[in-house]
């Protein structure tokens, strides 16, 4: 019964693994993620630096830096022991510890290693960011943070990889992702075969309906996502440089400093590759149907209870409910983003509140979305249904223009438009319909 359930667990692990498309990439792509490594290599100032992935029997490296002899076999990897506490592992003297005087590692005389578990959304560990010294090495608190935050950010880039990759081969099975080494490229691959399919084939409106939402909407909105991403990694570039320079010159203070804007740049892009897995789960498998308003806006209310609480906004919820027809994840999304910024941008010196308000028509429902929070200028107005187009009063509040921009795209994928009313210092109006029943 034991062999047979470790049998099931490593052809799991190993399914999990293939789902990723690694395999393919390591033959195409040797810089994949270089970015990242180069990054962790500044940041730890450690010569060995490398992304390492574990099946149940081999060791796979994406990407590396200062050493390009790495052990084939899971259990030769010193990067399997981070995998097995789940949770970063500091080894100071690797030739000394029970575990890994053994291993080749220590006879190459390195003697630090620092590894960072990669774990997936399923909360399965795949892989490490490993860390390598042939000298004794202590990483501060400010360095094991951003080495965590790296970590991160390359499960994300991964997993975000992983659910294209799948939304690409429900279209075409023999899709092989050794050409994609990006999220623009698999995109535009997902959108080329959107439109192969439909130029094609006289499919039913179900099914055209799902491909035009997960492959046309997603695509758009990865574009969006990945044009944006460089902004963080290029100050993140920029503060590396300098962190390098103030090292000649031994000006430790101005290092501590330069760390902190780097954690601060890759939290951003922690957060936005967080929006494309979030954007990439809405999309996958679902179908238009009937779908409660009210009970919509009481599962938000609940999924916003805390945001509410803190600024002390009261929501205002119709009296009636309405039924309309659409998919269900993307109307709880356009509701959530519009609600949630109503709380957002609520004006503390009022009894401040956000109103949802009915009003049926002959084949749709309009809905208007109200709060007297601190207002939106006419200058701003024009421009904030853009992507990654903020108010101008809006830059202490945290966020990166996306949320609307959404919303949007939700509503005119109904056939619809999306209206913004507002008045600084006075409140916003959202408005928008939806279709009562299947067109």
């Amino acid at each position: 019964m034991l062999l047979h359930t470790l049998l099931t667990s490593n052809a799991n692990l190993d399914e999990t693994i293939a789902s990723y498309g690694l395999f393919e990439e390591l033959h195409q792509n040797t810089t994949y993620l270089s970015d990242y490594i180069q990054l962790a290599q500044v940041t730890s100032n450690s010569p060995v630096n490398y992304i390492s992935i574990l099946d149940s029997e081999r060791q796979y490296v994406i990407s590396a830096e200062g050493l390009s002899d790495f052990p084939l076999r899971r259990r030769d990897s010193v990067c399997q022991f981070t995998i097995k506490n789940n949770e970063p592992t500091i080894i100071n003297n690797l030739r000394d510890h029970k575990d890994t005087a053994h291993l080749d590692v220590s006879k190459a005389k390195f003697t630090y290693y620092a590894g960072f578990p990669l774990i997936n959304k399923e909360g399965l560990p795949v892989g490490a960011l490993c860390v390598m010294d042939v000298k004794p090495n202590s990483l501060d608190d400010s360095q094991l943070k951003s080495l965590q935050l790296i970590s991160n950010i390359i499960i994300q880039i991964l997993d975000a990889r992983r659910q294209l990759i799948k939304l690409i081969k429900e279209i075409n099975k023999n899709f092989k992702p050794a050409a994609c080494s990006d999220l623009h490229c698999l995109s535009g691959e997902l959108a080329h075969l959107q439109n192969e399919v439909i130029n094609t084939k006289n499919e039913l409106k179900t099914q055209k309906d799902k491909l035009r939402i997960s492959n046309n909407d997603l695509t758009q909105f990865a574009h969006r996502i990945a044009h944006d991403i460089k902004a963080p990694l290029r100050s993140i570039k920029t503060f590396s440089k300098l962190i390098q320079k103030g090292k000649v010159q031994e000006t430790t203070h101005s290092n501590a400093n330069y760390f902190e804007y780097i954690n601060s740049s890759i939290t951003e892009v922690d957060r936005m590759v967080d929006n494309i897995l979030n954007i990439a789960d809405l999309k996958s498998d679902v179908h238009p149907e009937k779908v409660s308003i009210s009970d919509l806006i009481d599962n938000i209310e609940i999924l916003l209870f805390d945001d509410l609480q803190s600024r002390s906004v009261t929501l205002i919820k119709p009296s009636i409910d309405v039924q309309v027809f659409g998919y269900e994840a993307l109307l709880k999304q356009l509701f959530q983003n519009i609600i949630s910024n109503g709380i957002k941008y609520s004006d503390q010196n009022k009894d401040a509140f956000v109103k949802v308000t009915f009003e049926l028509m002959e084949k749709d429902v309009s809905i208007k979305i109200m709060d007297n929070g601190i207002g939106i200028s006419k200058q701003d107005i024009k421009t904030v249904l853009l992507p990654f187009k903020r108010a101008s009063n809006h830059s202490e509040v945290e966020g990166h223009g996306i949320g609307l921009d959404t919303c949007k795209v939700i509503v005119n994928d109904m056939g619809k438009e999306l209206k913004l009313e507002s008045e600084l210092g006075v409140g916003t109006t959202v408005s928008f319909e939806i279709p009562l029943g299947a067109s």
